[in-house]
């Protein structure tokens, strides 16, 4: 583990070292084919059987719904654009996809890769405390909608999405409907049954598992082309070489993230809770955004630092031995998530993003808040000498 404070955990977590440990065998004496009838692919079986159960357990779906074990949840992501504009759109006609503007790179680029296949994007505009309201999604929809997708919860400003009753628009409507679920698992606590998506992504290194793991469940019923074509691997839906080792950590993993899943709700928002209360007595003139939203992550914060660029206090921390986030990657960058959930542009350019995980020590929160508000005094007052 990096010498430092690790608070980048919507990013990326670190592996579980039980995750790791059970799928060394894969790698080094249980190395066989699973779709090979020998003992060598055969003899594989029951571990995976135990790794989908432990998945089915954490995302809470029914074993009757299908499952793609897949690369990442870009790549989930990427297969429910395809095979809607595959399954529904060359079918029906139906062609527009909607999205919000608070949502991840996956989404839009899909959307925007469709368009150039003669289909319709759509954004609808999140609303304040960057909240997509069902109203502005009932605006947004027309009868030619074949897919809202839409990230269940915002990894950097911890932002829930009224996902229930958006699903009832969709529904009522009879349009499809794909959560990005990666950064409310083992977060929160929710009946799927209730929710009933079309489409269940997520990717597995926010779960402490292997990067390279993710996955894509399909609900009973729904047609799902593959993303990857080339032999008939997962009952068709995902062609290649099955890595068994990676799925196999990632079956570990998920079964930790769904026991400590009060942990994470509980002891981790107090700790959440803690480093935001010692950054305001420390540095008063900081802002906690959008708190008041009406569910947020227990386990990330994004916090204001006015008279500063965010980009300098990043990497004043980092230097520092504190590491955080300001977006990029598959994250837009913060300060345009926070202007399109009403937050005043300038004040949005001096935000970062905070995120703990079950790994998180008290002693690393009162660390990093006496390490942040150090850096964000000496910026400020670096900030009033240019002034002047």
């Amino acid at each position: 583990m990096p010498h430092g404070i690790y608070l980048d955990n919507s990013t990326t977590a670190r592996p579980s070292q039980k995750a790791l440990s059970k799928m060394m065998p894969f790698l080094t004496d249980r190395w066989g084919h699973p779709s090979q009838p020998h003992q060598m692919g055969q003899e594989l079986y029951p571990a995976m059987q135990e790794s989908y159960k432990a998945i089915y357990a954490l995302l809470g779906t029914k074993e009757s719904a299908s499952f793609v074990f897949t690369s990442s949840g870009a790549e989930a992501v990427n297969q429910v654009f395809l095979s809607t504009y595959l399954d529904v759109s060359q079918s029906s006609g139906k062609n527009q996809f909607i999205t919000s503007n608070v949502d991840e790179a996956p989404a839009l680029m899909s959307i925007g890769r469709l368009e150039h296949m003669g289909c319709v994007g759509k954004m609808v505009h999140a609303g304040a405390h960057g909240v997509v309201t069902v109203e502005a999604l009932g605006d947004a929809i027309s009868p030619r909608t074949a897919l809202v997708s839409l990230s269940w919860a915002n990894g950097l400003t911890g932002v829930v999405q009224p996902v229930a009753e958006i699903s009832q628009v969709c529904q009522q409507r009879g349009i499809a409907l794909h959560l990005d679920a990666t950064h409310v698992l083992g977060k929160l606590f929710y009946d799927l049954e209730e929710i009933k998506p079309t489409f269940l992504t997520f990717n597995g290194a926010q779960l402490h598992a292997p990067k390279g793991t993710g996955g894509l469940s399909v609900k009973e019923g729904t047609k799902c082309s593959p993303f990857i074509v080339g032999g008939i691997e997962q009952g068709g839906k995902r062609a290649g070489s099955f890595d068994v080792a990676a799925l196999v950590a990632l079956g570990q993993a998920s079964l930790e993230t769904l026991e400590t899943r009060d942990l994470l709700c509980t002891e981790v928002a107090r700790l959440r809770d803690k480093l935001e209360s010692n950054i305001l007595e420390g540095f008063p003139e900081a802002q906690i955004l959008l708190k008041g939203v009406h569910e947020r992550l227990p386990h990330c914060t994004a916090i204001a630092f006015p008279g500063m660029a965010n980009e300098a206090l990043l990497y004043t921390l980092n230097r520092k031995g504190v590491f955080a986030s300001i977006g990029g990657g598959c994250f837009q960058q913060l300060a345009l998530i926070l202007a399109a959930s009403g937050i005043p542009d300038i004040l949005a350019h001096t935000a970062v993003s905070f995120s703990l995980s079950r790994e998180t020590t008290e002693d690393e929160v009162d660390r990093a808040s006496e390490i942040i508000c150090e850096a964000a005094k000496r910026l400020r007052k670096l900030s009033h000498v240019f002034e002047g």
